[in-house]
């Protein structure tokens, strides 16, 4: 049933920042990396969200995150994410992060994997308020571009850590907040709660994204219908279906449905996208990257085990072509 386009269809202000609607792409280590975001960008995403990078890493000027601060002209606008425990070295790392062309600065204080919680970092600090205000306060005085913060519903489920931290982020100068609307205990599974992200919207005036789960056009609307908040952010639905951003923001806009991604257009984006990783990271290191994302790309096709194993073997952008036009034929 089509929903009203002026309710659900809208601009994201972010400080002096404003989104031209409110479908954004969510930050994934090892996967929205600069040829992912162009595509993304091509796909219809308001805000292109840089994966994680540790703080530590940047002032340290190590080159394999260096890398990853680079940006293109049509990725814009680039929120660029950063972890860290201390309000020194963030705010650091922030202002390097400026400097490399970044439209937000995101914090993440969400992050729930061990590797990163046992140094203090990610979802650690949704239980430190101390330390998650210092970090957000320094982070904000150091840049001049908006600050973001991405935040989980709580530690455990029916835990709600979240509104007060949003209200503590608001008071640090934080200019918008993005919810995981699962507890960090829950990782990426369960359904998103709605009702305890409508919580946080209710507890401060800056703009609250919601993010958890959000796979389809209906997810989207149902984020934005019951819990209220400003935007949604995608993350795992976009891998090898970057266009699901034009989807989703047609349906809020108009409460119709646009096709579907189909087998050849999966395959036209994964030929650009491996074109465009073997340029920015070398033929070799750019399809090494690209491997863990082909299932997600060729998933129900006739010949997805096979091209999967394929692909794991490929060291060549001429072997890819070959792939791509044998499994081509297979759809005919």
């Amino acid at each position: 049933m089509p929903v009203a386009a002026e309710t659900l269809s809208r601009e994201i202000k972010l400080g002096a920042l404003r989104l031209s609607h409110n479908v954004i792409l969510s930050p994934m280590a090892g996967v929205t990396d600069a040829p992912f975001r162009r595509l993304c960008a091509r796909g219809g995403s308001a805000l292109m969200g840089g994966e994680m990078l540790s703080s530590q890493a940047i002032n340290h000027d190590n080159a394999k995150t260096l890398k990853l601060l680079q940006f293109f002209p049509d990725e814009r606008p680039l929120s660029s994410q950063i972890c860290g425990s201390e309000a020194g070295v963030m705010a650091e790392a922030a202002r390097r992060v400026e400097a490399a062309g970044a439209d937000v600065i995101d914090v993440n204080a969400g992050c729930p994997a061990p590797k990163i919680t046992r140094t203090k970092s990610g979802a650690a600090l949704l239980t430190d308020q101390k330390r998650f205000a210092d970090i957000l306060t320094a982070v904000a005085k150091a840049v001049s571009v908006p600050v973001t913060v991405k935040i989980r519903i709580g530690v455990r489920e029916n835990e709600y850590l979240a509104p007060a931290l949003a209200v503590l982020a608001q008071e640090c100068g934080v200019a918008g907040v993005i919810v995981h609307a699962r507890p960090a205990s829950h990782r990426h599974s369960g359904r998103p709660d709605w009702a305890g992200l409508a919580q946080v919207v209710q507890a401060v005036k800056i703009p609250v994204v919601g993010n958890g789960g959000v796979n389809t056009p209906e997810d989207a609307a149902g984020f934005l219908k019951i819990s209220g908040c400003a935007g949604v952010s995608v993350g795992r639905a976009a891998i090898g279906d970057p266009a699901i951003f034009n989807r989703i923001r047609h349906f809020l806009a108009t409460g119709e449905r646009l096709p579907v991604a189909t087998f050849s257009d999966k395959l036209d984006t994964l030929s650009q996208h491996v074109r465009w990783a073997a340029e920015f990271f070398g033929e070799r290191q750019g399809l090494l990257r690209l491997r863990k994302l082909v299932p997600y790309y060729v998933a129900g096709f006739p010949s997805a085990t096979q091209c999967r194993a394929r692909a794991n073997r490929i060291m060549a952008l001429k072997e890819w072509d070959e792939l791509l036009n044998e499994t081509r034929q297979t759809l005919t």
